[in-house]
């Protein structure tokens, strides 16, 4: 009866913030997740899933020291935790030091060898440093594990494209963007991968000799493209990268179009 009243007089618990939180992330509802974080650790100031997810919320805000502060309590508070180290190394690439992130991505595989969140973030790390049949490899093994993480099949087509598999990095997003309750922010980002892999298949693709073979086709990827550049906008999710791919397109569009003007009946 007394924990009852104590928990009614200060409120609910620091997981029951933390939960909420976690819905909001996926919202990609920054502020109010951030609010949300703050007070399961007004709770429970030691919570270390409240720290780790602030640290991402933080992350996500592009704001990489309050990240850092975050992550490093959290190691502070629990230094088996293996969801505050992937974040912390997640900070050190933020920071450019991969050989830091690198070294505690080993220390936290070597707790948990099947950890995903780990195994995710140590194929990003081998995509970011080229190394791709890596990259490859543990993003379909994560893939075969949990099908329904539209992430893994993210970097499955970040994977793609960089590998000049462009077409296939399409099929892998509109697989992604099929599953059910794709967070926010993962929808975002896969539209954007989307048009980045449409317009990448279109390049040397227009032969000005033979128009109406070719660049019939390219106007129509390219449209697709404009499609998931829309639909990513439509999200409200904050990506840096995002208007660098509307400017890319355009200016494809406009080459195609001097390639090959439009004519009556095209």
């Amino acid at each position: 009866m007394l924990a009852i009243l104590l928990l009614s007089l200060w409120g609910c618990s620091a997981e029951h913030y933390t939960e909420k939180a976690k819905v909001a992330v996926d919202a990609h509802k920054l502020a109010r997740a951030e609010s949300l974080y703050r007070k399961a650790l007004a709770r429970d100031s030691a919570h270390a899933p409240a720290l780790a997810g602030l640290g991402w919320t933080y992350l996500l805000a592009g704001q990489v020291d309050a990240a850092r502060g975050s992550f490093d309590r959290c190691r502070e508070v629990d230094p088996t935790s293996t969801e505050c180290m992937r974040g912390r190394a997640s900070v050190a690439s933020a920071d450019g030091n991969t050989k830091l992130a690198q070294s505690i991505l080993e220390q936290a595989i070597g707790l948990d060898p099947h950890d995903a969140g780990v195994l995710s973030s140590l194929a990003l790390q081998e995509l970011v440093r080229g190394d791709l049949p890596a990259a490859e490899a543990r993003y379909k093994q994560l893939i075969a594990r949990a099908p329904e993480k539209a992430e893994y099949r993210l970097g499955l087509a970040e994977v793609r494209i960089r590998q000049d598999r462009e077409v296939e990095a399409v099929e892998v997003v509109e697989a992604a963007l099929a599953l059910e309750s794709v967070p926010i922010r993962y929808q975002a980002m896969l539209h954007q991968t989307q048009a980045r892999a449409l317009v990448a298949a279109t390049a040397d693709r227009v032969d000005p000799e033979r128009c109406k073979e070719t660049a019939a086709q390219v106007r129509v990827w390219l449209l697709a493209a404009d499609r998931a550049v829309t639909l990513a906008e439509s999200t409200k999710v904050q990506l840096p990268d995002l208007p660098v791919v509307r400017r890319l397109l355009l200016r494809r569009h406009a080459a195609v179009d001097t390639a090959c003007p439009l004519v009556m009946g095209d």
